[in-house]
């Protein structure tokens, strides 16, 4: 799955060679007699790219390189045997050179549309994105109903910050591919970005569905429902994600963030325990224990709301949680005086408007 970190940009590249991918599950229908007949070691041999397929997912790269090699030694203009040689050095993080045997196998072939794709794939992990954008046009007017290529096209875009080429881009594959677990949720990420949740939640519905032991899918999926107020959902979302993978920071969050939601910030105080002993200088963790703290009334001392936001501000000043949460917290107390100077510090680093508004309306408690 893609991740927020990465493109995790698909080249399409084993699956093309058909011998690099394994055969779907047939039936046997051998009978003893076939046993012989298949260990003659009269019989042809298999092509080069068939070969070399089986060794590159057997992860023997170099032994494929060499068959290839070999091969083009005497078969120099075989576009198959470039390609193929493209895929080896990928595999050995040789991505110049895959890239050379790439444009070898398109001089060849201009239409090599699978090759064209690898090569944005290698452009854009370089960080040239107009020229992946490029190549993955290239790929699509070769072969206009190339899922991937449509797909990593909208992911270049995206890179770009052309988020209205790419929802194009993206949309188009999906309609090609609807099945498609990364599509969805690249899809789903633009969606986010714009503000449509609804059409969010709609694609990351139909990811959950389609790969439910998926723990980014899921906890994504929570993410969207919390933007959607849809807090029991959520919990049950970031619950399925940590089940799948238990050391997600990220779900453990929106897990406790869902609870405090839900009025049950005694349950929140775990996970959130958890997270400041993992993960002592983020700031957020912080905040969010001291919002789950007040939620509980526990306002003073060392272990209360107020000590933990502090911490929080300690480690990032400017984070507006923590100061709107600090204001709300002291005039939950009736500690006014102090709410009010809690509000002039906060005013002082000249927030975005909308949070000051939230502190001021946090502050009023106090009248």
């Amino acid at each position: 799955m893609p991740s927020s970190s990465s493109l995790a940009l698909r080249a399409a590249i084993a699956c093309v060679l058909l011998a690099a991918c394994p055969p779907k599950s047939q039936p046997d229908t051998k009978s003893p007699n076939d046993v012989a007949t298949d260990s003659d070691d009269t019989l042809p041999e298999r092509p080069p790219v068939e070969r070399s397929g089986e060794l590159m997912a057997a992860g023997r790269a170099p032994e494929a390189l060499k068959v290839l090699d070999d091969a083009l030694t005497s078969t120099p203009n075989d576009p198959d045997l470039h390609y193929a040689r493209g895929i080896a050095l990928a595999q050995m993080a040789r991505p110049a050179e895959a890239l050379a045997a790439w444009q070898a196998a398109i001089k060849v072939a201009p239409n090599y549309y699978a090759a064209h794709n690898a090569i944005g794939a290698v452009e854009i992990d370089a960080g040239h994105t107009e020229a992946a954008i490029a190549a993955f046009e290239a790929a699509i007017a070769a072969k206009s109903d190339f899922p991937d290529a449509h797909y990593n096209l909208g992911r270049a875009r995206m890179a770009a910050g052309q988020d209205a080429l790419a929802r194009a881009a993206l949309e188009t594959a999906n309609r090609l591919s609807p099945e498609d677990v990364d599509i969805l949720f690249a899809l789903t990420e633009l969606h986010r970005k714009a503000g449509r949740l609804d059409d969010a939640l709609a694609t990351a519905k139909a990811a959950a569905q389609r790969a439910p032991d998926d723990a980014e899918i899921r906890r994504t999926l929570g993410h969207v429902l919390m933007e959607k107020d849809e807090f029991t959902a959520a919990q049950a979302e970031f619950s399925a994600a940590l089940q799948k993978k238990p050391d997600d920071v990220d779900a453990k969050l929106g897990l406790a963030r869902a609870l405090i939601k839900l009025d049950r910030a005694e349950e929140a105080l775990v996970p959130l325990a958890d997270l400041a002993a993992r993960l002592p200088d983020q700031a957020i963790v912080w905040s969010e224990w001291g919002a789950a703290l007040a939620k509980l009334g526990k306002f003073d001392g060392p272990e209360g709301a107020l000590a933990r936001l502090d911490k929080a501000l300690t480690l990032k000043p400017d984070l507006a949680s923590a100061h709107i949460r600090k204001v709300g917290a002291l005039a939950q107390a009736k500690q006014c005086k102090q709410a009010k100077e809690a509000l002039k510090a906060f005013t002082a680093r000249k927030p975005k408007p909308e949070a000051l508004d939230q502190a001021k309306t946090a502050a009023a408690a106090c009248k």
